[in-house]
């Protein structure tokens, strides 16, 4: 239902936006067909446009402040379109959520509460037409060209929808040829198919006010029609004015057919005293073009391509879209931060892993093989682990968050420390060890007792021994805080074409700057 909302009012700014202009350069216009053609437009595109889907160009922005004005309301409809259906900017979801009851669900009901009152209320209105047509007939005739005429008493207003025109018994003794004329320019004209498609849209956008001021506008313009078909067969201008006048005092109209005394008489004698617009005038309906295409550009979704995993290796889309449906064993679809927290800036726009039916078999025979050796640590194997990245950078991580101890730094002390750990079969980190370089320790001794060579050699043994412990604690902190949160993934080893749990081993050398 959300969905439907965000359609009608996509379909309400377009026909506003290609309305508004046609009330300013072309309502007053003499070309009572081009106008019609126009309205007409301005509904079916009010329908469709917004089923349109199109990619966002690239560089809109970079166009000047036309682009840049174009991308601001690009993002204001985004954004609306979003309150009022927060999953419809995400492209691909793992599973539907439950719908709770909240404000777009009762504004989405009243919505097509109204709709459904809307269609009821024409359709009642389309029931008495047929009704007024048959009840109390004194006559009717079909002519040659299959229009019906339905003759009745009193004094109502004449009609026409479809092929049948209502007149009464007076008025078709009196002004039968004029009145007739107009009714059957309106059907030869089929101005009731543009009642339909109006009622249409009018059902679709119950609450936009300019649907309703864009069906007056059309229904003006089809009596404009009909009134100039009428001037042309030869009846006198003021006669037939007077005739408009005298009728515009009935009190019977039919609000869904074309009536003889339809919109304000007013307005449609002054468009007969008119003089003919300039050709050139015309021209003036080409603003629909640049209109339309500014609002299909604002509605236009960005090109937002999630990153395809195929069996862990990324893939372009097109490999995707060549891969056989019976080859595939899984689809996992990751969004938002768990995309990034696994892919960093890659996994931005939505993550896509797909797994094949072959991986999951060599899967299954790596999972019996670990069953078997799942407790073997390889110190060597024929593919050692592998950082995802420049091992320099680890060093250059530990570096620059290690927190060296004081009293190492007053040594001036610096050395190799020996880091150790097991890469497991997930590319985690465990198991990890430390202990220094036979270098370091002997280097530690050598400054401690050149700095304290006044002192009797059991001093300088219990000071060796004191220093050489608070670096062990550093050196055991520093393996539990930051070489786990190296940033980065390992790539687990392989013996004989499985994944093994491996040994790695590698310095972190002591700098003081």
């Amino acid at each position: 239902m959300t969905a439907l909302l965000v359609y009608t009012l996509k379909s309400a700014f377009v026909l506003t936006l290609l309305y508004l202009p046609y009330t300013l350069m072309l309502r007053k216009e003499r070309f009572f067909r081009l106008n019609r053609l126009t309205l007409l437009s301005i509904l079916l595109l009010a329908l469709v446009q917004p089923l349109c889907k199109i990619a966002q160009p690239e560089g809109l922005a970079q166009l000047g402040g036309a682009g840049t004005a174009i991308v601001s309301t690009q993002a204001f409809v985004q954004q609306t379109e979003a309150i009022i259906n927060p999953d419809a900017m995400t492209t691909i979801t793992m599973t539907e959520t439950p719908t709770t009851w909240e404000w777009q669900a009762c504004v989405a009901w009243i919505y097509i509460i109204g709709v459904l009152l809307v269609f009821c209320l024409r359709l009642f209105q389309m029931f008495q037409v047929r009704q007024a047509m048959h009840h109390g007939c004194l006559w009717r005739e079909e002519e040659d060209d299959h229009i019906t005429v339905y003759c009745h008493v009193g004094d109502g207003a004449p009609f026409s929808w479809m092929r049948n025109i209502y007149i009464c018994d007076d008025d078709y003794k009196q002004n039968g040829r004029t009145i007739l004329l107009h009714e059957r320019a309106h059907i030869v004209c089929r101005h009731s198919y543009d009642i339909l498609l109006l009622t249409l849209v009018e059902a679709l956008q119950w609450w936009n006010p300019f649907v309703y001021k864009l069906g007056s506008s059309l229904r003006d313009v089809h009596e404009y029609e009909a009134d100039n078909h009428v001037l042309h067969q030869g009846i006198s201008q003021v006669a037939y004015q007077t005739l408009l006048v005298r009728k515009a005092l009935a009190n019977t109209t039919y609000a869904f057919a074309n009536n003889f005394n339809r919109s304000h008489v007013a307005k449609r004698i002054s468009m007969m005293k008119r003089p003919s617009s300039n050709p050139w005038m015309r021209s003036k309906a080409l603003y629909v073009v640049p209109l339309l295409i500014f609002s299909l550009l604002i509605s236009a979704t960005p090109v937002v391509e999630p990153l395809f995993m195929l069996d862990g290796v990324e893939v372009e889309s097109e490999r995707v879209m060549q891969l056989p449906q019976e080859d595939i064993d899984h689809i996992t679809v990751l969004k938002d931060g768990a995309a990034t927290r696994i892919y960093g800036e890659r996994g931005k726009d939505g993550v896509v892993e797909i797994g094949t039916k072959d991986a999951a078999k060599e899967a299954a025979s790596e999972a019996t093989q670990d069953n078997i050796e799942d407790d073997i640590v390889w110190e060597i194997c024929e593919e050692m682990p592998e950082y995802d990245g420049d091992m320099n950078d680890i060093q250059k991580y530990i570096s620059q968050h290690i927190n060296y101890p004081e009293e190492v730094t007053d040594y001036g002390l610096q050395g190799a420390l020996l880091i150790s750990f097991i890469v497991e079969k997930d590319g985690s980190i465990s198991n990890i060890r430390s202990q220094f370089a036979v270098d370091t320790k002997e280097e530690v001794i050598a400054t401690i007792t050149a700095a304290q060579k006044n002192r009797p050699k059991v001093a300088q043994d219990e000071e060796i021994e004191r220093i050489m412990q608070i670096w062990k604690s550093s050196a055991e902190k520093l393996v539990s805080d930051l070489v786990r949160d190296v940033p980065g993934r390992w790539k687990p080893g392989r013996q004989n074409g499985h994944v093994v749990r491996a040994r790695v081993t590698y310095p972190l050398h002591y700098r003081l700057q």
